[in-house]
């Protein structure tokens, strides 16, 4: 099956949607289908993957965009309307692939090409317009409602990223064929204890040092002030600890330096820019806690399965972001502020009976509940629906 898929993000990075967009490209070239690309012009090119990748061509005013709604996504998304077209009328596809956006861009288009489309839902549009800020306003809002509304009416299946996703396509429009499809981010090669202690020196942390880490963008919605206000109350409890913090561009970093500053946790905090997906495993086996902050969100974060596979403790907030995929049993899961955030990570880090059994837990839960057998039996219901669309 020949597959366009479009993706309305700076497209390849180590990051939300364009990560999850890579790997559905990677599951959608191993079950055999043939996939061409549509993107915006900025991004890296997919590591590991050889398939055509269309940038847009125009006039798009910037080298960079950054993450979430934005006036010039806007402008981002006219001109990958228009590049769309011109792709579509070049080469005949099977199909319509499209995250986010990408769906409504194409139902625009859809009357003249008549193709199946399936709609890669990572999280509700108008409660992304809320929580990012982009909009207060009850028509910007409504708005993208209505625009989410008609990409899932329009779509033979749409593919939800969590159970709180497909509950929101349900709640957008209930007739529609949701099959949920969990982003479990894995890399192919596990860190060693060297690699662990290779990163260990490259950041200058002893080996009695206790290390709680971070992986993931910096932006204002992932709660890393939370975070940082949490750490001296951890270095109060616990004597040597060290947070490490990787995934910022240095503007980020440099704005929450000053709370860093003013709260005490400069002297426990090291903050690094973005790296590699495939380093990620050698920071987990360099520390001793993983957490996830964020508080706002139905779209829970990918690393989350990575944190779990790396038999490592998670700390994460008791939130909607975080609680459809994790629990009790196999996370510590506190209340959303500094204080009880705090009281997880210093249990995470002393508690050692009690961390034993949420990663013998964790262990279960992801041989048993998330494994590759669901995801390739959605991926069969999935082509059942294209396939009775072509015959209906």
């Amino acid at each position: 099956m020949r597959v366009l898929m479009v993706i309305p993000q700076a497209f390849y990075s180590t990051r939300g949607t364009p990560l999850s967009a890579y790997h559905r490209t990677k599951d959608l070239l191993e079950l055999g289908h043939e996939v061409e690309i549509l993107t915006y012009p900025v991004g890296d090119p997919p590591p590991g993957i050889d398939v055509p990748v269309h940038r847009s061509a125009g006039p798009h005013f910037a080298k960079r965009i950054k993450q979430g709604p934005s006036r010039l996504k806007i402008w981002f998304d006219f001109l990958l309307f228009v590049n769309l077209l011109y792709r579509l009328l070049r080469k005949r596809y099977d199909v319509v692939y499209a995250h986010e956006e990408g769906a409504f861009i194409y139902v625009l288009l859809a009357p003249l090409f008549r193709l199946p489309l399936i709609y890669d839902m990572h999280s509700s549009l108008p409660l992304q317009i809320s929580d990012w800020e982009f909009s207060k306003r009850k028509l910007v809002v409504d708005l993208f409602g209505w625009v989410e509304r008609v990409s899932i009416r329009r779509a033979v299946a749409v593919i939800a990223i969590s159970p709180g996703v497909a509950r929101a396509a349900k709640e957008a429009h209930f007739p529609a064929n949701v099959i949920t499809i969990v982003n479990r981010f894995e890399v192919d090669e596990r860190a060693t204890p060297d690699d662990g202690r290779r990163i260990r020196r490259e950041l200058g942390i002893g080996p009695d040092r206790k290390v709680v880490l971070y992986t993931g963008s910096f932006v204002a919605l992932q709660a890393l002030d939370l975070l940082i206000e949490s750490i001296p109350k951890v270095a109060a409890r616990v004597l040597g600890v060290q947070f490490v913090l990787v995934g910022g561009r240095q503007e980020e970093i440099d704005a929450l330096v000053p709370l860093a500053d003013d709260v005490g946790a400069t002297p426990h905090l090291k903050m690094l820019l973005a790296r590699p997906q495939s380093e990620m495993p050698a920071f987990m086996e360099a520390s001793d806690v993983l957490v996830s902050p964020r508080i706002k969100g139905i779209n829970p974060p990918g690393k989350l399965f990575s944190y779990l596979s790396s038999e490592r403790p998670v700390v994460a907030t008791d939130c909607p972001i975080h609680n459809q995929l994790l629990d009790h049993s196999f996370a510590i899961l506190t209340r959303p502020d500094a204080e009880s955030f705090a009281d997880g990570i210093v249990r995470a880090l002393v508690d050692r009976p009690h961390v034993e059994r949420l990663i013998e837990e964790a262990r279960r839960v992801l041989r048993e509940r998330f494994n590759p057998e669901a995801n390739q039996a959605a991926y069969r219901e999935l082509f059942r629906a294209l396939e009775s669309s072509r015959t209906a």
